[in-house]
């Protein structure tokens, strides 16, 4: 037996009662968690940005045509009222039947009213009334958005577009009496200086007028122009008479201050003249009297 065997029971009296009284070489450094030094982890906090709502306005040399105008396949409706390229005028057309009626490559057919406004001589809304649409290049109708769009940009811009362009309707058959107020109305707005196009097309509902009254009654609308001074007609009418006709005029404002009269060459030169020959002589008495105050200063001396 090894002398180094200590027996169970001395071993375990030993861990009982003398063990706890010696004092180890290298003190124990007990720390259980809750003595343990607290460190907090500290999260990056995210950078502070500054968000800046902005809206952008779509830039005016952008807009298309679709902003400005309804055509084609956004015309709302099933049946429609129809103004050929050549100026036939065609009630309760299929909607399906009219977009096919056109070459789509060269054209549009473009909504003028949508019909919710319509109403009679007497001012109260036809029920039912259909858009009414007409077909017209692709050419003609870019030059129309251009113009629009150069309008906005003066107008941006603060040079002023000029007065708006209005529009008047009146179908062949109109009665004496709307003829007479539809027909002050034009001349208020030529009054103004604007631009005014006036579209005359067929009654939606009531008779059909003969050939003599739709000349009789374009007889009347260019006379009432003519009255007015510095009023014309600025391009030749778009349509045929008895179908959907657009005639185009210009005013001139009579109320705006009138630039002064330009004076003939000869006497503005005149007047130049004199004015420097005044100059001249103001600057040779101004000089005599220079030398006459010198010398009365020498005498005085």
């Amino acid at each position: 037996m090894s002398q180094y065997y200590i027996p169970s029971t001395s071993r375990a009296l030993y861990r009982v009662f003398i063990a706890p009284t010696l004092t180890p070489a290298y003190p124990l450094r007990l720390q259980t968690p809750f003595l343990l030094p607290y460190y907090t982890t500290r999260l990056p906090s995210p950078p502070q940005t500054t968000v800046r709502h902005k809206t952008y306005k779509k830039d005016i040399q952008r807009h298309a045509l679709s902003d400005h105008f309804t055509f084609d396949n956004a015309i709302q409706g099933t049946y429609i009222n129809l103004v050929s390229d050549t100026g036939e005028y065609k009630q309760n057309v299929p909607l399906y039947e009219a977009l096919r009626s056109y070459n789509r490559v060269t054209h549009h057919l473009l909504q003028l009213s949508s019909g919710e406004d319509e109403v009679d001589e007497e001012g109260y809304e036809i029920p039912g009334a259909l858009p009414l649409c007409k077909v017209i290049s692709k050419i003609d109708l870019r030059a129309q958005h251009t113009k629009k769009l150069e309008i906005m940009r003066r107008t941006l811009m603060g040079k002023g577009a000029g007065p708006d362009a209005k529009n008047l309707e009146l179908n062949w058959a109109i009665a004496g009496g709307d003829l007479g107020h539809r027909l002050e109305k034009l001349k208020g707005f030529l009054k103004d200086g604007r631009k005014v196009e006036v579209l005359i097309g067929p009654k939606i509902r009531g008779r059909v007028a003969t050939e003599e009254e739709c000349r009789d009654l374009l007889l009347q609308v260019r006379g009432t122009v003519e009255e007015l001074s510095g009023a014309r007609e600025i391009k030749k009418p778009d349509g045929v008479i008895g179908g959907v006709m657009t005639l185009f005029f210009e005013g001139k404002n009579l109320g705006e201050s009138t630039s002064p009269e330009k004076k003939p060459k000869g006497e503005a030169k005149k007047e130049r003249k004199e004015r420097e020959e005044k100059k001249a002589e103001r600057r040779k008495a101004a000089e005599e009297d220079r030398r006459n105050k010198l010398k009365d200063g020498m005498a005085n001396v």
